[in-house]
């Protein structure tokens, strides 16, 4: 008995050690690579952790054969102590710099332009009033600019929700609407497991607001649901059992995508999307679909709202570009574990999958194998234009 019980604590301490070294050892691949990410308004990173969770698994880092860090190597807003920060933006770069940063990036990824409000940064000296004040943020003139440039450099873009979503120029807006084929229809969603506001402080003021305001009766749930609104502050709240049949948005893969990216037909996905139309120059990798019951379906056609809508675009021809129509990137990991290889195999140590609206458990099973994949053919493009070149 004892014996077995020293060889299970041996290799309790041994295996670790062991990945570790596995992932130490493995080939560096140097990747010029861009993140902007202006919603930080705490230290987590969140809405970018999970990018750098892959470029350090992958052992992607700099042309100096230095770490990418997922605190410092992104443009946006960075946090400080006590209520200082600093904006590092394109303007870094100096003037009419896009030409220049398209030719020395492999990729560009846009984590988020969402950017800092009083109402998500505790810092902000309006933080905790009713009125919401706009610190920074949105899709700037220079990003664009950028965006075109990689476009027209045959680059990889990556890019989720919200790229074009307020606070973004309505401008702007419609020039990165026409340069990338994807049209925003002006909404946006989340889950909530509860839309009791008393039990769920994090459900903004201005909802119940604005559903009294649409609907002149008083704001009145408490089951889980899904809130739905609009740029011209419409609201639909579609309740669990009232107007749904299953309370979360699914995420359905094409049979093609689960072949090469490795993720399953269909997974829950439980946080922020918005819904969009795509041209023909892209297509869809995956949709999400919003499982109503009759009287969920006619309240969304009497705003002319899609029960099911891309979630994964992509263009990959001349260019490379992938959009996620959701906050793809924001799961609860932790970057620690990235420095093991072979983690995953044990991932399911890390999340219960009982506990759905838990995101690591979407890390494992669906972030994880697709971005791995994205990354393979990312590394094994920079591979093959290395060979030429010598």
């Amino acid at each position: 008995m004892w014996k077995l019980v020293r060889i299970l604590v041996l290799l309790i301490l041994v295996v670790p050690v062991i990945s570790w070294i596995l992932w130490k050892v493995e080939k560096d691949i140097p990747i010029n690579l861009l993140v902007i990410d202006k919603t930080t308004p705490e230290k987590s990173f969140s809405e970018h952790l999970s990018f750098f969770w892959l470029v350090n698994q992958n052992k992607w880092v700099k042309s100096t054969g230095d770490e990418y860090d997922f605190a410092e190597d992104f443009l946006g807003f960075h946090p400080g102590e006590n209520g200082k920060y600093v904006i590092k933006d394109l303007g870094i770069y100096g003037e009419r710099c896009s030409p220049r940063l398209a030719d020395s990036m492999d990729v560009v990824f846009f984590a988020d332009t969402y950017g800092i409000y009083s109402s998500n940064w505790e810092d902000h000296p309006d933080h905790g009033k009713d009125t919401i004040s706009f610190f920074y943020g949105g899709l700037q003139a220079e990003e664009f600019n950028l965006l075109r440039e990689l476009k027209r450099k045959g680059k990889t873009i990556i890019a989720e929700f919200n790229l074009f979503a307020s606070p973004t120029s309505s401008v702007i807006r419609r020039q990165t609407e026409e340069l990338l084929g994807v049209k925003w229809s002006g909404w946006i969603g989340k889950y909530y497991p509860t839309l009791d506001t008393a039990k769920t402080p994090e459900i903004p003021k201005w909802i119940p607001e604005l559903y009294k305001k649409n609907y002149k009766t008083e704001y009145n749930f408490s089951k889980g649901g899904i809130v739905l609104v609009d740029n011209k502050e419409r609201i639909v709240i579609l309740e669990e059992k009232t107007h749904l049949k299953e309370r979360f948005p699914i995420l359905i893969s094409e049979l093609s995508t689960q072949l090469e990216y490795n993720v399953p037909k269909q997974i829950y996905y439980p946080y922020w999307f918005d819904i969009n139309q795509i041209d023909n120059r892209n297509h869809v990798l995956a949709n999400f679909k919003i499982d109503v019951n009759d009287k969920g379906k006619e309240l969304m056609d009497s705003l002319q709202v899609p029960i099911q809508f891309p979630a994964i675009i992509e263009h990959d021809k001349d260019y490379r570009f992938l959009y996620f129509s959701f906050d793809f990137s924001d799961n609860q990991i932790g970057i620690y574990s990235s420095y093991f290889k072979g983690v995953e195999k044990i991932s399911e140590a890390f999340y219960s999958s009982d506990q759905v609206i838990d995101r690591k458990m979407f890390f494992w099973r669906y972030y994880r194998p697709f971005m791995e994949t994205v990354m393979d053919s990312i590394s094994a493009k920079k591979e093959r234009k290395k060979r030429y070149l010598d």
